[in-house]
């Protein structure tokens, strides 16, 4: 049998993660699926696949599983509407 290779984790060095340290972390919302940010954030206009396709910022979780937090979403749509 072949052995495949798994990349290895990343650990960020402690200097990076001490420049957030000292305070509560910053409220993003909740995290939506798909499904709540076309009907929440664009009112049902768009579908399941555009949001998976176009909107930035998803966390991806799973091989089939992305969220994105709420905040994040309607600063970037603010972001086109100021464009």
């Amino acid at each position: 049998m072949a052995r495949t290779t798994t990349p290895a984790l990343q650990v960020l060095p402690a200097s990076a993660s001490s420049e957030h340290s000292g305070g509560l972390p910053t409220n993003r919302g909740r995290l939506l699926t798909a499904a709540q940010v076309a009907e929440l954030l664009f009112s049902g206009t768009v579908s399941t696949a555009w949001v998976r396709r176009n909107v930035p910022l998803k966390l991806v979780l799973g091989h089939s599983t992305v969220r994105w937090y709420e905040f994040d979403v309607q600063a970037w749509i603010n972001t086109l509407r100021a464009s």
